[in-house]
């Protein structure tokens, strides 16, 4: 379906005013909060350079209109059982690490050997004592 420029036009204003609408509604529940700086002690200073009521003092500590920031966090309590998962967890964790760790070390080394590269440990010999046995030819084949 095609829609005029009127039409168009039309539905953008309605949707201009009804964020204003929704903008004023915010604004009555919540009121922009006056930053009285005189308040603030002398050793916080403002994160930015609008006047938004965010500061820091020397120590890196967070302030809100002069007031310091508590943050307040829920702490992580786990049940015996959980502990002991989340512990088993991390062992075996650490355990296939250093698995994978080994097993790229072997990896390397091998690699290193056969293209002569840096290796941390000798290689094993190329030549070896025992030459390999020849098939031998048995006249009791057909």
């Amino acid at each position: 379906m095609v829609t005029s420029p009127e039409d168009q036009e039309k539905r953008e204003q309605e949707r201009r005013e009804a964020e204003l609408r929704q903008r004023e509604e915010e604004l009555r529940a919540i009121p922009i909060q006056q930053i009285d700086r005189s308040k603030w002690p002398k050793t916080v200073r403002t994160l930015s350079l609008d006047d938004e009521g965010l500061g820091i003092d020397r120590d890196g500590r967070l302030y809100w209109d002069g007031k310091p920031v508590e943050i307040v966090g829920q702490r992580l309590d786990l049940t015996r059982t959980q502990a002991s998962v989340a512990i088993l967890v991390a062992l075996f964790t650490f355990i296939a690490a250093m698995g994978t760790a080994v097993q790229a070390w072997t990896a390397y080394h091998d690699w290193a050997c056969k293209t002569g590269s840096p290796a941390f440990v000798a290689c094993p010999s190329t030549a070896s004592s025992q030459p390999n046995p020849q098939p031998q030819a048995n006249g009791n084949n057909r």
